[in-house]
């Protein structure tokens, strides 16, 4: 693995430590790994030569799923 720093608004971490503080992500690192994937998964069609393998309706509608857990 590689290390990126990134800045991010006071807001978006707090949202984010919001989240790991009630136990949906173990950690900061954890829960933007989860982000980027979904980015990935949601743009991967915009990629040229890259069929879209799931429609961003559906991104969302698992992520949905997965917090009603």
């Amino acid at each position: 693995m590689k290390l990126v720093s990134l800045r991010f608004p006071d807001k978006l971490l707090e949202e984010i430590d919001e989240l790991v503080e009630r136990g949906e992500y173990a950690s900061r690192t954890e829960a933007l790994r989860d982000a980027a994937r979904l980015l990935l998964r949601s743009q991967i069609g915009m990629i040229p030569g890259r069929p879209l393998e799931v429609s961003k309706d559906e991104i969302w509608d698992e992520l949905i799923k997965e917090i009603r857990k």
